[in-house]
């Protein structure tokens, strides 16, 4: 009886946190507005990378140094000695080309 319960109790938390992570998971489309813009820039801020540190602290979105983590988690190499406007270009054809899964609360995407 015991172990019934265990198994019963078990199989309803496994599928309350797949349920989450499906909820929370999403696959964003590349953006369409003009590469190196703030809109471009917030869009990918808000829908695809997390940047920051888990508590509000990272670069500022559109800099340099934050160009440089979405390079990295794009799946490019940091193009830092390009002009901005060719990283940005590089990065928005990435996206175009690949698929990203993204799980924000968690921290996480993948591309293939």
């Amino acid at each position: 009886m015991v172990i019934k319960s265990l198994k019963i109790f078990t199989g309803i938390g496994v599928f309350i946190i797949l349920a989450w992570i499906i909820a929370t998971t999403r696959v964003p489309r590349a953006p369409t507005a003009q590469p190196c813009t703030q809109e471009w820039f917030s869009y990918l801020d808000k829908n695809y990378f997390d940047i920051s540190d888990g508590e509000g602290h990272g670069p500022d979105v559109g800099s340099g140094e934050w160009l440089g983590a979405v390079e990295v988690k794009s799946g490019l190499p940091r193009q830092s000695l390009l002009p901005m406007q060719q990283r940005c270009q590089l990065i928005q054809s990435q996206l175009e080309r690949r698929t990203y899964i993204v799980n924000h609360d968690l921290r996480r995407a993948i591309s293939f």
